[in-house]
Protein backbone atom coordinates (compact mmCIF):
# COMPACT_ATOMS: atom_id res chain seq x y z
CA UNK A 1 0.00 0.00 0.00
CA UNK A 2 1.63 3.19 -0.97
CA UNK A 3 1.64 6.26 1.28
CA UNK A 4 2.37 9.82 -0.63
CA UNK A 5 2.06 12.66 1.87
CA UNK A 6 1.30 16.33 0.13
CA UNK A 7 4.63 17.11 0.59
CA UNK A 8 5.97 14.79 -1.64
CA UNK A 9 6.94 15.79 -4.99
CA UNK A 10 5.28 12.62 -6.60
CA UNK A 11 2.20 13.63 -4.87
CA UNK A 12 1.52 16.87 -7.45
CA UNK A 13 3.32 14.68 -10.46
CA UNK A 14 -0.25 13.43 -10.38
CA UNK A 15 -2.04 15.69 -12.96
CA UNK A 16 -3.22 14.59 -16.20
CA UNK A 17 -1.22 15.33 -19.18
CA UNK A 18 -4.14 17.14 -20.47
CA UNK A 19 -4.96 19.19 -17.34
CA UNK A 20 -1.41 20.92 -17.03
CA UNK A 21 -1.88 23.88 -18.77
CA UNK A 22 -4.11 24.97 -15.96
CA UNK A 23 -1.76 24.78 -13.73
CA UNK A 24 -0.26 28.24 -12.94
CA UNK A 25 -3.45 30.25 -13.30
CA UNK A 26 -4.20 30.03 -10.31
CA UNK A 27 -3.95 26.40 -9.53
CA UNK A 28 -1.02 25.98 -7.84
CA UNK A 29 -1.70 21.65 -8.00
CA UNK A 30 -3.71 18.84 -9.40
CA UNK A 31 -3.57 15.47 -8.80
CA UNK A 32 -6.08 12.65 -9.61
CA UNK A 33 -6.60 9.53 -7.70
CA UNK A 34 -8.48 6.82 -9.60
CA UNK A 35 -10.44 4.49 -7.25
CA UNK A 36 -10.42 1.58 -9.86
CA UNK A 37 -9.55 1.05 -13.50
CA UNK A 38 -9.88 4.00 -15.54
CA UNK A 39 -11.82 2.22 -17.98
CA UNK A 40 -14.85 1.38 -15.57
CA UNK A 41 -15.00 4.77 -14.86
CA UNK A 42 -14.31 4.87 -11.45
CA UNK A 43 -15.04 7.20 -8.03
CA UNK A 44 -11.99 10.05 -8.48
CA UNK A 45 -10.52 11.78 -6.09
CA UNK A 46 -8.83 15.36 -6.82
CA UNK A 47 -6.56 17.57 -4.67
CA UNK A 48 -6.60 20.90 -5.96
CA UNK A 49 -4.42 23.48 -4.56
CA UNK A 50 -5.77 27.04 -5.42
CA UNK A 51 -3.34 30.48 -4.83
CA UNK A 52 -4.88 33.37 -2.43
CA UNK A 53 -7.43 35.04 -4.04
CA UNK A 54 -8.20 32.51 -6.81
CA UNK A 55 -11.88 32.34 -7.67
CA UNK A 56 -13.45 28.79 -8.83
CA UNK A 57 -16.08 29.75 -11.16
CA UNK A 58 -19.55 28.69 -10.86
CA UNK A 59 -20.40 25.14 -12.43
CA UNK A 60 -21.82 21.78 -11.92
CA UNK A 61 -20.51 18.49 -12.60
CA UNK A 62 -22.92 15.09 -13.52
CA UNK A 63 -22.31 13.19 -10.34
CA UNK A 64 -21.97 13.12 -6.77
CA UNK A 65 -19.56 14.79 -5.48
CA UNK A 66 -18.06 15.75 -1.60
CA UNK A 67 -14.81 17.97 -1.17
CA UNK A 68 -13.60 18.28 1.88
CA UNK A 69 -10.91 21.86 3.03
CA UNK A 70 -7.29 20.50 4.40
CA UNK A 71 -5.70 23.67 3.81
CA UNK A 72 -6.63 27.81 4.50
CA UNK A 73 -9.90 28.80 3.81
CA UNK A 74 -12.55 28.89 1.47
CA UNK A 75 -15.04 31.63 0.12
CA UNK A 76 -18.38 29.74 -0.68
CA UNK A 77 -20.63 32.88 -0.13
CA UNK A 78 -22.44 32.48 2.70
CA UNK A 79 -19.55 31.09 5.15
CA UNK A 80 -15.66 30.90 4.94
CA UNK A 81 -14.93 27.43 4.99
CA UNK A 82 -11.59 26.24 7.22
CA UNK A 83 -9.98 23.15 7.20
CA UNK A 84 -12.03 19.44 8.13
CA UNK A 85 -15.04 21.82 6.58
CA UNK A 86 -16.80 19.79 4.12
CA UNK A 87 -19.24 20.77 0.63
CA UNK A 88 -21.75 17.60 -0.45
CA UNK A 89 -23.16 18.49 -3.94
CA UNK A 90 -25.90 16.17 -6.34
CA UNK A 91 -25.55 16.06 -10.44
CA UNK A 92 -26.35 18.90 -11.98
CA UNK A 93 -26.33 21.09 -9.18
CA UNK A 94 -24.34 24.37 -9.46
CA UNK A 95 -21.84 25.49 -7.22
CA UNK A 96 -19.84 28.63 -6.46
CA UNK A 97 -18.07 30.95 -7.03
CA UNK A 98 -15.45 30.02 -4.34
CA UNK A 99 -12.58 32.13 -3.65
CA UNK A 100 -9.75 31.09 -2.08
CA UNK A 101 -8.49 32.59 0.72
CA UNK A 102 -5.27 34.69 1.59
CA UNK A 103 -3.38 31.86 2.84
CA UNK A 104 -4.86 29.83 -0.43
CA UNK A 105 -7.09 26.59 -0.26
CA UNK A 106 -6.31 22.78 -0.43
CA UNK A 107 -9.14 20.69 -0.86
CA UNK A 108 -10.14 16.92 -2.12
CA UNK A 109 -12.71 16.54 -4.05
CA UNK A 110 -14.19 12.95 -4.19
CA UNK A 111 -16.45 12.40 -7.37
CA UNK A 112 -18.68 9.60 -8.46
CA UNK A 113 -17.00 8.93 -11.33
CA UNK A 114 -13.89 10.14 -13.36
CA UNK A 115 -15.15 11.78 -16.38
CA UNK A 116 -17.32 13.69 -13.99
CA UNK A 117 -13.85 14.96 -12.77
CA UNK A 118 -12.62 16.19 -15.85
CA UNK A 119 -16.18 17.54 -17.06
CA UNK A 120 -18.03 20.69 -15.86
CA UNK A 121 -21.43 22.18 -16.26
CA UNK A 122 -21.23 25.96 -16.72
CA UNK A 123 -23.96 28.09 -17.37
CA UNK A 124 -24.59 29.88 -20.85
CA UNK A 125 -26.47 31.35 -22.68
CA UNK A 126 -29.13 28.96 -23.39
CA UNK A 127 -28.79 26.79 -20.26
CA UNK A 128 -26.29 24.16 -18.86
CA UNK A 129 -22.95 23.91 -21.40
CA UNK A 130 -20.62 20.37 -20.91
CA UNK A 131 -16.71 21.66 -21.12
CA UNK A 132 -14.63 18.80 -21.26
CA UNK A 133 -11.69 19.72 -19.72
CA UNK A 134 -9.34 17.19 -21.04
CA UNK A 135 -9.53 18.77 -24.61
CA UNK A 136 -8.48 21.75 -25.85
CA UNK A 137 -11.80 22.77 -26.96
CA UNK A 138 -13.44 22.05 -23.86
CA UNK A 139 -10.76 24.41 -21.51
CA UNK A 140 -11.53 27.16 -24.79
CA UNK A 141 -15.16 27.01 -24.28
CA UNK A 142 -14.87 26.88 -20.40
CA UNK A 143 -12.42 30.28 -20.92
CA UNK A 144 -14.96 32.12 -23.30
CA UNK A 145 -18.04 30.71 -20.41
CA UNK A 146 -15.99 32.70 -17.95
CA UNK A 147 -15.01 35.73 -19.32
CA UNK A 148 -18.90 36.33 -20.80
CA UNK A 149 -20.37 35.65 -16.92
CA UNK A 150 -17.37 37.66 -15.80
CA UNK A 151 -18.20 40.73 -18.46
CA UNK A 152 -22.05 40.00 -17.41
CA UNK A 153 -21.65 40.88 -13.56
CA UNK A 154 -19.37 43.41 -14.52
CA UNK A 155 -22.50 45.34 -16.40
CA UNK A 156 -24.89 44.26 -12.85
Amino acid sequence: MPFISMNDPQFWARCPKELEPVIGKGITGLAYFELGEKKDNPPTVVALRMGPGWVLPRHAHDCYRFEVVTHGTLDVGDRILKPGDVMISEPGIAYGPHIAGPEGCTTFEIFSNHKAAFVTLLDGPDGPVECDMSTTEGMQKMQDLMRRAAAEAARA
